[in-house]
């Protein structure tokens, strides 16, 4: 509880998701990966003749740095030290700037029962530690979380050193709704890929997809659900949506939204800056927004706003509106809502993104893997593939006794 509370205070995430979504992915994160820490060294045996024996085993790298982000401060820096500790690796942690008291709060619960020294935290701003850390000879692996930005500095510096690195960016996802989807299920699926932690979410299915036959009554049943959702103070309990992170990026938000507006776009729903309660006046919050007529290539609708903002957009045609869900240079995730399982698979086939989600969204309690396609990242968290990730494959051939082979 005192993680989670530390989240609400310094991130503004409503308390029980802090507690019940973040936490618990946290817990499920060290318990999966303390499970396979017992047989992370284990190689594979490679078929030979009788003439030798030929095996591979996986090693640590050594000292991982990995760099986090503000948006699910405790829950990230189980995703990385997971992995890395489950493979013999020890860690250097640079927190968020932005969210850090978590993340200190996890290291200082690793340090009563692990050996000195072997999750270490240093903070600061991004440009200055997390620069020095990218650049340092003494790193032997980079994991990063964090924006597009971010990444391409990293992967730039990395190079010098030739120091391996995995990264997990943004997103611009698609949430494509079929006229037979059950449309109750799809307008909470569609709130909680959007407005969950305030948008603020990389996986944010920030781009609504509506077949024309149901558009518009499933407008009218989004904007009576926003009606419904609870906005102020993340501590309490009635509370869905909370601030953004700070004052910068509710002025980014915002300007996203004006500039849609001012370019044709209708506001359906939202786009205030004020919470409820006159308690929480100057608050970094925004409403949740809802904005149509958006065109594909506005801003708006192309470009991640990092916050409660869905743009919606109408299909009728199915090969056209795979092609829109694809163009774009992310593939974090998709969401696909429809009762006909063939369709929703061939679309799964189909879209390029690192997960797809049938008739839900956001589900990442699962250690399946998770990870972005094109300009969304590399690598993979969650789940065992994360291993291949923060270890090293060696071979080792034994000659036993034939006349050896070279070349």
């Amino acid at each position: 509880t005192e993680i989670a509370k530390l989240d609400s205070l310094e991130a503004g995430k409503p308390n029980l998701h802090a507690l019940f979504v973040d936490c618990e992915v946290l817990i499920e994160q060290f318990r999966h990966f303390a499970a396979l820490a017992r047989s992370t060294d284990e190689g594979r045996i490679v078929p030979t003749g009788d003439e030798k024996h030929v095996f591979t085993r996986r090693e640590p790298y050594g000292v991982v740095g990995a760099i986090s982000a503000w948006n699910f401060p405790a829950m990230f820096v189980a995703w990385k030290l997971g992995p890395a500790l489950a493979t013999g690796n020890t860690v250097v942690l640079k927190p968020s700037e932005r969210a850090t008291l978590s993340s200190l709060e996890v290291a200082r619960v690793c340090d009563r029962v692990l050996p000195p020294g072997t999750v270490n935290v240093v903070t600061g701003l991004g440009e200055d530690v997390g620069a020095a850390m990218t650049a340092h000879d003494d790193i032997d692996k980079l994991s990063l979380t964090g924006s597009h930005a971010s990444g391409v500095a990293t992967l730039e510096s990395a190079a010098q050193t030739i120091t391996p690195t995995s990264l997990e960016l943004g997103g611009k996802s698609p949430n494509i709704v079929f006229p037979d989807a059950d449309l109750e299920q799809a307008i909470l699926g569609t709130i909680v890929s959007i407005f969950f932690n305030s948008g603020q979410q990389c996986t944010a299915g920030s781009r609504l997809y509506l077949h024309r036959e149901i558009r518009e009554e499933f407008l009218d049943l989004l904007e009576s659900a926003i009606d419904n959702l609870g906005v102020g103070d993340p501590l309490a309990p009635t509370t869905d949506v909370g601030p953004m992170i700070d004052h910068t990026h509710q002025s980014s938000v915002r300007e996203f939204v004006d500039d849609a507006v001012a370019d044709g776009a209708t506001l359906c729903a939202g786009g205030e800056n004020d919470a409820v309660g006159d308690d929480l006046e100057g608050a970094p919050f925004v409403q949740p927004t809802v904005l149509t007529d958006v065109g594909d290539d506005d801003p708006v609708g192309c470009e991640e706003v990092f916050g409660p903002v869905l743009s919606v957009f109408e299909w009728s045609d199915r090969d056209d509106v795979l092609r829109r869900a694809n163009d774009t240079s992310y593939g974090l995730a998709a969401g696909v809502w429809t009762e006909d399982l063939s369709t929703a698979h061939e679309f799964a086939a189909e879209l390029e993104a690192g997960t797809v989600w049938i008739n839900t969204y956001n589900d990442l309690f699962d250690p399946a893997p998770h990870g972005g396609y094109k300009e969304s990242g590399t690598g993979r968290e969650l789940a065992e593939e994360a291993l291949d990730d923060y270890s090293q494959v060696k071979t080792v051939k034994v000659n036993l006794g034939g006349v050896p082979k070279m070349g």
